[in-house]
């Protein structure tokens, strides 16, 4: 995915947080889906406004006390369900990844250590199998972001509900 490099950081978590979105509907477990809902709010408002830091969006992720949003994905023996998981889990990593960046924070709780850019390949490899996934999504987004977030525009703040009426 070269073209990711020429949009910046926000535009990069928004790619991830928007897709996510357009599937997490199917997820057939009700406790799951209101925990992901939660942190997929909680990883825009990072986007949006930086509201959270690293360590804050960690801890829904992977939390020792409830598990967080990482343990749903090893409740289901179902396919499909793993790879909508699977989604949720790489664009929440991917975004507390930036939030470590953006904070300059060189500690990284062992999950993060391996998330990096590559893991938007990896991201899209699985929701691409995900069944009612439309990958014109894709396309739409990614020159929407291209035309409008460029790493030079990196103040430009971006707003989940105008990226997500553009799919």
């Amino acid at each position: 995915m070269e073209w990711i490099m020429n949009v910046n950081t926000d535009a990069r978590v928004a790619y991830l947080l928007t897709l996510t979105e357009k599937v997490m509907d199917q997820i057939d477990h009700e406790e799951g889906y209101h925990q992901a809902g939660k942190t997929i709010d909680m990883c825009w408002e990072w986007v949006e406004e930086k509201k959270y830091s690293g360590d804050e969006l960690y801890l829904m992720l992977d939390n020792e006390d409830d598990g967080g949003v990482s343990i749903y994905e090893l409740l289901t023996d179902d396919p499909q369900q793993e790879r909508i998981w699977l989604c949720i889990i790489d664009a929440i990593a991917y975004t507390i990844w930036q939030a470590y960046k953006h904070e300059n924070d060189e500690y990284l709780p062992q999950p993060i250590e391996t998330v990096d850019d590559d893991t938007i390949d990896e991201f899209i490899t699985n929701i691409r199998k995900i069944h009612g996934y439309n990958e014109n999504w894709e396309s739409i987004l990614k020159q929407y972001l291209l035309d409008h977030y460029s790493p030079e525009s990196s103040n430009k703040k971006i707003f989940r509900s105008e990226i997500m009426n553009k799919i």
